[in-house]
């Protein structure tokens, strides 16, 4: 292999990906003898997650550290074969970094390349949706009454990806390319529609899921079809001794520009399922937009901030309003998932504790419980507890959040609870979620 073409990823040898497979079949056999599938499956999710977010993290950093220089370059009183350079200090050091162009005259004995972080972060990140949503599509993925078999809405889930795909790339053919306000205005326009019409029959958590998903798979195509090709192709040209294009070396930055601007909407909705308020409305598809939409605004302003570093707030060095825009779709939001009182709930008859911890014993402790009966749960999810008349008065407002004002739980209604059930919940917690 040219040295050139070398990455970081370590070649694995033929006998150790037997011993693995070797360990996966035993460990199968056990999981299988000791009706562990449950809590086999937990510690699955636990280990793609951590990967997941591992390689997130050293792809994102990678992206961010890139656009940084990018953007922060001196480009004046260089040589002219360069577009820039920079001065850096970290970690007790300084670096000098140039960046050239095209290439430079004579190819360096090694090249890093930054590729395999993305492709594992893509990787484990549709395998986290197996885990989690394709596995039993009903539990999660699914909304309570959706008219959608399994089958069809793995389908769905899976040909979403590829449809965001291809539509984007439908999308960079055309002039908007070179119109950046009017490409993202018009890929805001379909986030919004395409989060609607998902919200249809998918959960509002797994309709932000597959929304992050879609425009994750964007990132990562970026990378495998058009970044990486690019590159390989400038370090062919340079052996060569051509030059490489640089109106196609600007269309490959526009593309990993795409990505930077996408990233901070993606980490939103990849942590988004810890805070069902944001997704269990019926606006949940305007929430994703508009907390989307705060996120492109601080990426721009990080990113203005850094191209123009030696202005002042005076010059429009920092555009501060960028900010206020964020922080106003922030409170926004905020304001449309806030929880709405009802004095009458309050005011009516008294609803004793009994009747409530009887409505949590049927629908939320076959999850919630230190030994949870729901078949596929080795443990109460997130540790939320509810076995106890003190765990259930604790929890109250938590309870309420999440089984009157958003509905999001029981997850996919599993266990039928119906709106008397959930109305007469809200009043006992509304009327000061008094114990026994």
């Amino acid at each position: 292999m040219n040295s050139l073409h070398q990455d970081r990823l370590r070649v694995i040898k033929w006998p150790w990906i037997f011993a693995m497979v070797v360990l996966l079949a035993l460990a199968y056999a056990l999981v299988q003898a000791n009706g562990w599938q449950a809590h086999a499956r937990e510690w699955l999710g636990l280990a793609v997650r951590w990967l997941h977010v591992v390689y997130g993290i050293a792809w994102i950093g990678a992206s961010f550290y890139f656009i940084f220089l990018e953007n922060a370059l001196e480009r004046v009183g260089v040589r002219s074969e360069l577009s820039g350079n920079i001065w850096t200090i970290h970690g007790g050091g300084i670096y000098y970094l140039e960046k050239y162009k095209t290439a430079p005259k004579e190819l360096p004995p090694y090249l890093h390349w930054f590729k395999w972080d993305a492709y594992l972060t893509w990787v484990t990140g549709f395998l986290l949706l197996v885990i989690v949503y394709y596995a039993d599509p009903k539990a999660i993925l699914l909304a309570p009454g959706s008219p959608l078999s399994d089958g069809a809405a793995i389908a769905l889930a899976v040909g979403s990806l590829v449809a965001a795909w291809l539509v984007y790339v439908a999308l960079s053919r055309t002039a908007l390319l070179y119109r950046p306000a009017l490409f993202l205005l018009v890929g805001g326009v379909l986030v919004a529609a395409v989060a609607l019409l998902l919200s249809q029959v998918f959960s509002g958590r797994g309709t932000f899921m597959h929304v992050g998903a879609m425009l994750g798979t964007i990132m990562a195509g970026n990378v495998f079809f058009v970044i990486i090709p690019s590159q390989k192709a400038l370090v062919k040209a340079a052996q060569r001794g051509e030059a490489l294009d640089p109106a196609f070396v600007s269309w490959v930055q526009l593309r990993s520009r795409h990505n930077n601007y996408i990233t901070l909407p993606v980490l939103f909705t990849m942590i988004a399922h810890h805070f069902p308020t944001t997704y269990s409305g019926g606006l949940n598809w305007l929430i994703l937009l508009m907390l989307f939409a705060a996120g492109v605004a601080v990426r721009h302003f990080i990113n203005v901030t850094e191209k123009q570093h030696h202005a002042t707030l005076k010059e429009g060095g920092a555009m501060p309003y960028l900010l206020v825009a964020a922080l106003a779709l922030v409170l926004g939001a905020f304001y449309l998932t806030a929880p709405k009182r009802s004095a009458a709930a309050a005011e009516g008859p008294a609803v004793p504790f009994g009747e409530a911890q009887g409505i949590v014993a049927t629908h939320c402790q076959v999850c919630h419980s230190s030994r949870p009966t729901q078949p596929g749960f080795a443990s109460a999810p997130a540790g939320f507890v509810l076995d106890t008349p003190e765990q259930i008065v604790a929890q109250a407002q938590k309870i309420k959040q999440v089984a009157v004002d958003s509905e999001y739980m029981p997850p996919g209604n599993l266990t039928k609870m119906t709106r008397e059930e959930r109305e007469r919940l809200g009043q006992w917690v509304e009327q000061g979620a008094k114990g026994p």
